[in-house]
């Protein structure tokens, strides 16, 4: 007979007979635990998708309903491969809306009567409060003519037009073009006014109207007013300026330094393009040049004596009568040189150049297209780009810098936001299809045609005088990277586009130039420039995750 109270002391069987009962509910409860674990993975997973699938859109800009949920779809699949997911795409203004589900399988849920559970993602991408200052710094050089003219043109005006499209809020985005070949041009605004009766209206602050800057130049002594000979000769200074020379005050020429009349070298010299020999007589051989407007009375030395005893001479066929001393001001050189007399300016085309049409005279190489600074205007921008012009050689550091310049708040010009102000994106877009030349020749005393640097004898390319292409490159080559450093250390992010180029030279320095190797853009044909100007604009435009 059983002892029921031995049986109830007895411990011995408890735990199997606890473990029977209760393991159903831990298995159920270990099973919907995976359930869980899987189920959380798949939702981190297809909210990484969808978020990639929201930015992708945004950054498409303005494209309809049925092109955005392709795209959606799209990029959600090339991120997640579990199953196909169900796509819901919302377009509002400056933002994007992308959900995603799918019926994900769970393994245990089928004890309750349930196979699937709905996993979803949502995901919110806008363009935020971000402002933005992009500069085209665009090669307008001879070699442009044609179609790669046409073909950057229809580049740069469909980006801002597709920029357009976004329907930011007014003022957020900010455009400027700097045309560039031999020199730049800021615009014959800045240079005095000089009326008939000898009043002179001063210059903008930044520019040496009374040439106090004391740059080498081969024919035009120190001092001498530049203003006051186009006056002399009837011609209105066109608006292109050259490089500026380092002193103690600073580097400006590969440096946004500000213009400072204490610093006169900081200052920003007009061009003159002076009276080039009709030849130059070397043994029996006679070498042309490619800007002789004046007769050459007075010249009787040879071109590369650059004493001022020697320049007071040259300035004779000017029509110089009497010594000129240098004026307290532009006024009185104004008075100065009307008293000279009268001479007759050549103002038919060069014919030194295969394809050259610039008008010979004062103005000689500044038919480059005037820059536009930061503005919202983008109907005025696009037509700037759209009536460029392609003449000129190339220069790629009077590029570079003046695309910084008009980024910067700093003056010549101003537009630019101050580096006090946050989240401003400041952009240049720098394009070329050559290599920089300094126009060396070998065929006259001068050693090259006029430049943003003066004549190749005036040594200011770092003292370089000798007749080479190759040696003259190569010091351009390093300022204008050397100006990229600096910029890109002033919270310029720079962009480069070689197009149809393939010097090597050049392509390092345009990939050293640029912010990343990312930011280099290689275009062998220019049918390629409008999907690399698209894929810049996507790249530019700050798309942020909202939700």
């Amino acid at each position: 007979m059983v002892n029921f109270r031995t049986f109830a002391r007895d411990r011995s069987g408890n735990f199997a007979l606890s473990f029977a009962v209760l393991g159903i509910p831990v298995l159920m409860a270990a099973g919907l635990a995976v359930d869980y674990i899987n189920l959380s993975r798949e939702r981190r997973e297809l909210q990484n998708a969808s978020d990639a699938a929201a930015l992708g859109v945004a950054r498409e800009g303005n494209i309809g309903q049925e092109q955005a949920e392709a795209l959606a779809r799209k990029l959600i699949a090339a991120n997640y491969t579990a199953a196909p997911a169900n796509v819901t795409v919302r377009l509002g203004t400056n933002q994007v809306e992308v959900i995603a589900d799918i019926a994900e399988p769970i393994s245990f849920g089928g004890v309750f009567g349930i196979s699937t559970a709905n996993v979803s993602a949502k995901s919110v991408a806008s363009y935020g409060s971000a402002k933005y200052e992009i500069a085209f710094v665009l090669d307008t050089t001879g070699s442009m003519a044609g179609g790669k003219l046409s073909a950057m043109q229809q580049a740069v005006i469909g980006m801002v037009d597709d920029m357009n499209a976004l329907n930011l809020p007014a003022g957020q985005i900010k455009y400027a073009v700097v045309p560039y070949a031999a020199f730049v041009n800021v615009g014959a605004k800045y240079g005095p006014v000089i009326d008939s009766t000898g009043y002179v209206k001063a210059a903008a602050s930044w520019i040496d109207q009374n040439s106090v800057a004391p740059i080498t130049s081969t024919d035009l002594p120190v001092g001498f007013s530049r203003f006051a000979l186009f006056d002399h000769l009837g011609e209105t200074w066109r608006g292109c300026i050259e490089t500026r020379q380092a002193s103690a005050g600073g580097n400006h020429d590969v440096d946004d330094t500000v213009p400072d009349p204490k610093d006169p070298h900081s200052l920003f010299t007009p061009m003159f393009a002076i009276d080039e020999p009709d030849q130059f007589l070397s043994g029996n051989i006679q070498y042309p040049y490619p800007n002789s407007y004046l007769a050459d009375a007075g010249y009787g030395v040879d071109p590369g004596d650059t004493s001022e005893a020697t320049k007071q001479a040259r300035l004779a066929r000017y029509g110089r009568n009497s010594a000129y001393s240098k004026p307290a001001g532009i006024a009185e050189a104004v008075k100065m040189v009307r008293k000279w007399n009268d001479v007759t300016v050549d103002r038919s085309p060069s014919t030194y150049y295969a394809g050259d049409t610039g008008l010979k005279g004062p103005n000689y190489s500044c038919d480059v297209t005037e820059l536009r600074p930061l503005t919202t205007d983008t109907n005025a921008i696009k037509k700037v780009v759209g009536d460029l012009v392609a003449q000129g050689s190339t220069n790629t550091l009077e590029g570079v810098m003046w695309g910084w310049r008009v980024l910067s708040n700093r003056a010549p010009f101003t537009e630019g936001a101050p580096k006090t102000e946050k989240n401003v994106h400041k952009v240049m877009i720098f394009l070329t299809d050559g290599v920089n030349s300094f126009g060396v020749l070998n065929n006259n005393a001068l050693g090259s045609g006029y430049t943003s640097y003066g004549y190749l004898v005036d040594g200011r390319l770092n003292g370089v005088t000798t007749v080479s292409a190759t040696a003259t490159r190569a010091e351009i080559d390093a300022k204008t990277l050397t100006a990229c450093t600096n910029a890109k250390l002033d919270d310029i992010e720079i962009y480069t586009i070689r197009l149809e180029e393939p010097d090597k030279a050049t392509g390092d320095m345009l990939q050293k130039c640029a912010s990343s190797p990312g930011h280099f853009y290689d275009a062998p044909t220019r049918s390629q420039l409008s999907a690399i100007f698209d894929r810049i604009r996507r790249d530019v435009m700050r798309v942020r995750l909202a939700s």
